[in-house]
Formats: structure tokens, C-alpha cells, sequence
């Protein structure tokens, strides 16, 4: 019952509904209206019939004894004993030069002129309350002619009770069609409509979910089978929501794939590149050079790796220094430093850019000191003798990209160059670093003092060893 019920109240609230009943209401009114109007005159003319029967016997009687009538005397006596219905307000006896013999009553308008030869003409007033009939008496082998006037005020109010009653009528036909109609329809297509608009609407809210999600929908549409046309729509609706399933299922396993290939080759640019060149290169840049005015670099060189490569086997070789090297990238990432590249066992890394950071110095120190610690872990480990030589200088660079295969984001500059010396100068086990870094580090870390030894390339430099952080 509340199904129905339900069903009921969903069918009054469709606009289709709504449209429909409007115009078969608006249908069926017309058809009547058009009957109707036929129907209207035609009623009158009964009416009018009716009124003029009442007074043709009276008519027939007088008109076959005017003609025995031998004076015109006689003929008044006669129709002075016409009966006067309750609808009769007058009549009046001509002859045919149009005289008037005998009248009572109202006067009629008819005269002789307008029978022109008719037996029968009939005639309304202007103001339409007023029926007259004249009869000629020709037909009936009299000279004379009878014009009895009518009072016929009351058709008019008949008439609107009989419009009244065909209006009911219509309504209550109008009603019933409509209704009948509609609850017809309503279950036919409308209902089922009103489904399958449930199921679009599930369809809609379905459509950001994943494909299994999707798949398990039960359609209202079609909980019920159907063999006419609006199943087929309902069967074709069905099939399409299949087809979109199965296609958003495959886009999205084509995303998928697409955006994991996408992540890897982010990954792979960003091994390469710092984020915010790559995202430089990414917008369309083709030129990617930058000046730098305060940046720290650091060049590490495993010591005795090459005479270590004698000892074992190249597999292990490569598995070692890939872990040593691994464990750098770790401290790179943790200290927010830049690595550059790696050059056999030689190690490279900056601070202060691509973005600027004015702890760059501080960041580079505390990497040299752990990176120190991670060679040590890993000679104790392996049981065998090899260190790291660190170089550390600050000042100036130059960087960019440089190349269009295997291309790689480079250092130039004074700076570099100082940093490599510091390494290739340094000692197995210390981290060597120029006066411009110990000017910037000396109150937080400690040094040893190296004085002026010869740089290749450079002449003499006073340089520094940094041996621990100062304790506070």
C-alpha cells in the first residue's frame, strides 16, 4: 500500500504527468466544446419547434374555416376564438392586400410581403424574446393569413441549464478520460520513466567510484521485464551503463599505467636534476644557467678504493660502493644539500642552491663529519683499510645544464675548483677546507690549522682541517 501510495505521489509530481493530463483535459474540452456548439442551436431549434406546434393546430383549424367564412364579420367571430397559450402574446388575421382584419395582443412584425409565396415563415425579434409565425392560408385554399406572435424568454433560460448540464457532463467525462488516462500511462511509461531517471542519477553519483563499485548497481528500470519499446530503451540503457563500466574500468587502468610511468620518469628527472630546474625544464626552458654568490661545495674521494678493487670481486665492487654512495645520498637528503654527480669513488655535493639557504656551510660541515662516520661503520664492517678525503671551500659559482643526452646539472666557478684542491690536498681521513669556510664556520666547529701549504694551480693557501663541532 505505501508502494503505491508512493508510486501515486510520484506520479502527481512529474512534470509529464502534469503535461499530459493538461492536454487531454485541454483535448476533450475542445472535442465537446466543438459538439457543443452544434448541439446549442440545435436544442433552440427544438425549443422553437416545440413553441410553434402549440400554435399550429390553432393555425391549420382557423386558416380551413376561414373558407366558408362568407364575411369578413364571420372571420373576426372565428378568430376571436383562437385559444391564447401561455407563449402566446398576440396575433392578427391579413388578408392579401396586407390589411389587418383582426388583432390582439402584441404586434407582430411579419406582414405580407416577407411570405412571398411560403406557407410557413417564421421570424425574430431584435431584441430576441419575441417569436412570430405566419401562416399562409393559400396552402389550404384561404386567402387569408394567420401571424401569431410567441413569447420565448424562456428558451433562453433553458438553454443555459442545458449548456450548464453538457458542462458538467463534460467535466465529469473530461475528468474520468484524464484520470483513467493518466493512471494507464502512468504505469505504462510514465512510472517506468521516473525509474529510469532513479537510474541516471545513480549512474551520476556512481561515476566517481571505482569500476567494481559501478558494476553491482541494480537498476530500478529493470526490476520488471518489458517487451515493448520503452524496454528496449530500458535494455539499451543497460547496455550503455556496461559499456561506460567497462571503459572507465580500462581509462582508469590507462591512467594508471600512465601516471606511474610518469611518476618513474619524475623520479628519474629528479635523480638527475634538482625539483626546481627540472620543473624549469619542464616549462620549456632550453637555456638553464644561474650565478650564485655564496654557495659551499664538498668533494669526497674514497681512499685506497682502487687498491681495495684488487681484493674483491667487481660484483661486490660495485655493490659496496653503490651502498657507501646510497648512505651519502641519505645525509644529502636529511641535511636538504644538492648532490651533483659522482665520478668513480669521487663524491660531490653543494649547499645553497638551487635555492639559497644561509645555513649552506653549516649544512655541508655536518655532512663531512657524518659522511666520515659512515666510511668508518663500513671499514669496521668489511674489515678492511680504506678511508675518505673531504675538501669543503665557499664562494661564487656558476651552475647550469649543460648537454641535450644524459645531461647533467654542473658547478663552474673558482669555488669548484678551490673545493677539488681541498680534496686532492687533503689527508685520508680529514676534511680539508678553505679560509673562506673556516671564516664562516669558525666560532661553531672546530679546526686545526694547516697554515700556507702549495695548491696546484692556485700557489700558496692557508687552509684549515675541521675535526668536530664546538660543544655549547
Amino acid at each position: 500500500m505505501e508502494k503505491r501510495s508512493q508510486a501515486l505521489l510520484s506520479l502527481a509530481k512529474a512534470k509529464l504527468s502534469r503535461r499530459i493530463a493538461f492536454w487531454i483535459f485541454i483535448s476533450i474540452v475542445v472535442i465537446e466544446a466543438i459538439i457543443l456548439v452544434p448541439s446549442y442551436f440545435r436544442r433552440e431549434q427544438e425549443l422553437l419547434e416545440q413553441v410553434e406546434n402549440v400554435s399550429a393546430i390553432q393555425a391549420r383549424f382557423f386558416l380551413k374555416s376561414a373558407i366558408s367564412m362568407a364575411t369578413e364579420q364571420e372571420l373576426i367571430s372565428l378568430a376571436k376564438s383562437v385559444k391564447q397559450e401561455t407563449n402566446v402574446v398576440g396575433w392578427a388575421v391579413l388578408n392579401e392586400k396586407n390589411q389587418v382584419i383582426a388583432q390582439k395582443g402584441e404586434q407582430s412584425i411579419v406582414g405580407v410581403n416577407d411570405l412571398r409565396g411560403q406557407d410557413v415563415i417564421r421570424m425574430l425579434d431584435d431584441r430576441g424574446d419575441r417569436y412570430d409565425v405566419a401562416w399562409n392560408g393559400k396552402a389550404l385554399g384561404s386567402n387569408y393569413i394567420l401571424v401569431i406572435r410567441h413569447n420565448i424568454s424562456f428558451i433562453e433560460s433553458e438553454l443555459v441549464a442545458y449548456v450548464w448540464r453538457i458542462i458538467g457532463l463534460v467535466a465529469i467525462i473530461s475528468l474520468f478520460v484524464t484520470a483513467s488516462t493518466l493512471v494507464v500511462l502512468g504505469t505504462i511509461v510514465i512510472l517506468p520513466i521516473l525509474k529510469l531517471r532513479e537510474d541516471l542519477d545513480l549512474v551520476a553519483d556512481s561515476i566517481s567510484c571505482d569500476s567494481q563499485e559501478m558494476a553491482v548497481l541494480r537498476f530500478h528500470s529493470m526490476l520488471a521485464s518489458r517487451t515493448d519499446e520503452l524496454g528496449d530503451v530500458m535494455t539499451a540503457f543497460s547496455q550503455m551503463y556496461a559499456r561506460i563500466v567497462k571503459e572507465i574500468a580500462e581509462r582508469k587502468m590507462a591512467e594508471a599505467t600512465i601516471q606511474k610511468e610518469k611518476d618513474t620518469s619524475e623520479q628519474l628527472l629528479l635523480n638527475i636534476l634538482p625539483c626546481a630546474i627540472a620543473d624549469r625544464l619542464k616549462r620549456g626552458e632550453t637555456v638553464i644557467a644561474d650565478g650564485f654568490n655564496d654557495v659551499t661545495v664538498l668533494f669526497a674521494d674514497i681512499v685506497n678504493f682502487t687498491e681495495l678493487s684488487a681484493t674483491i670481486s667487481p660484483v661486490k665492487l660495485v655493490c659496496l660502493l653503490n651502498e657507501i654512495f646510497s648512505a651519502f645520498d641519505n645525509l644529502a637528503e636529511k641535511y636538504s644539500l644538492e648532490k651533483i654527480k659522482t665520478i668513480g669513488d669521487a663524491y660531490m655535493v653543494v649547499g645553497g642552491l638551487p635555492l639559497y639557504r644561509p645555513d649552506h656551510a653549516e649544512a655541508i660541515a655536518n655532512m663531512a663529519l657524518d659522511m666520515q662516520r659512515v666510511i668508518n661503520k663500513f671499514a669496521g664492517e668489511l674489515g678492511k683499510s680504506f678511508d675518505i678525503r673531504i675538501g669543503i671551500s665557499t664562494g661564487p659559482v656558476v651552475a647550469g645544464v649543460i648537454g641535450i643526452k644524459k645531461f647533467i646539472y654542473d658547478l663552474w666557478g673558482d669555488t669548484v675548483n678551490v673545493a677539488s684542491r681541498m680534496e686532492s690536498h687533503g689527508q685520508a681521513g680529514s676534511i680539508h677546507v678553505s679560509a673562506s669556510t673556516h671564516d664562516i664556520l669558525q666560532h661553531k666547529y672546530q679546526f686545526i690549522d694547516r697554515g700556507e701549504i702549495m695548491i696546484k694551480g692556485k700557489g700558496k693557501m692557508q687552509t684549515y682541517f675541521l675535526s668536530d663541532r664546538l660543544t655549547t
